[in-house]
């Protein structure tokens, strides 16, 4: 079973910290076309992995797989695909959203998942599925600076933030429509809570308004992010690196 702070739940955050370093060495040398190309292939083989794990849980006789509730629209599945677009047009802001959101958006995953995959098996779908991809997406936001394929700035963080919001409001439309037309309760990016989770619920108990609960979570995101920017600033830079403009 994973339950958090277990031995397994921590044994996979030092799956990350080997794979990172160990990918690290491999590419710290090489030139940054070769690190792009990579690290597009690492995200585009991620990408199958979280198609594979989607059509297995569909194949679950005790899970409720209603496709308009499965598709890539929550904030790790939206960044699966944003950094292969980040990395292959090597655009700062966007690889800053993928640094930032990658690791963050990962993290608060593992940490607080939705009800479905707490405390199962790791041999389930739900258990080993979940959490791989997660993890997998967290060592290639690592990779990104890392590498010295990127350098992020601080100047980028408003720019990732309202990245982050207006995706946010796109996704709050999208389940409106989605209601509408399935009638079903789909909640991408968990704009309309999420039961059972300690900290959505807390939100919503202060702010009982679909989307606009979640906006507190501004006022610990943006410090956060500076630690994390901080953190991705202490490879030194080589000649090739991007840095924001």
């Amino acid at each position: 079973m994973i339950y958090t702070f277990s031995p397994l739940w921590f044994a996979l955050f030092g799956f990350d910290v080997v794979l990172a370093v160990v990918l690290t060495l491999f590419l710290k040398k090489k030139p940054t076309a070769f690190k792009a190309k990579f690290m597009i292939i690492m995200a585009v083989l991620n990408c199958i992995y979280w198609v594979y794990y989607k059509y297995m849980l569909s194949r679950l006789p005790h899970y409720d797989f209603i496709l308009a509730n499965e598709l890539p629209f929550h904030l790790c599945n939206l960044n699966l695909m944003i950094v292969i677009v980040a990395i292959a047009t090597r655009k700062p802001f966007l690889l800053s959203f993928c640094f930032c959101f990658g690791i963050l958006g990962a993290f608060m995953a593992i940490m607080a998942p939705d009800p479905l995959f707490v405390n199962v098996p790791f041999n389930d779908i739900r258990g080993y599925g979940y959490m791989i991809y997660h993890h997998v997406l967290i060592v290639q936001s690592i990779l990104l600076v890392s590498t010295s394929f990127y350098r992020p700035a601080y100047r980028d963080i408003p720019r990732s933030i309202l990245i982050l919001l207006a995706l946010y409001l796109i996704m709050f439309l999208v389940n409106t429509i989605l209601r509408r037309l399935t009638g079903l309760p789909i909640n991408y990016l968990y704009s309309y809570g999420l039961p059972g989770n300690p900290i959505t619920d807390m939100l919503y108990r202060w702010i009982p308004i679909p989307a606009v609960f979640f906006l507190p979570m501004l006022i610990p995101l943006y410090p956060a992010l500076v630690g994390l920017t901080a953190l991705g600033r202490i490879p030194r830079p080589s000649s090739d690196t991007i840095e924001s403009a």
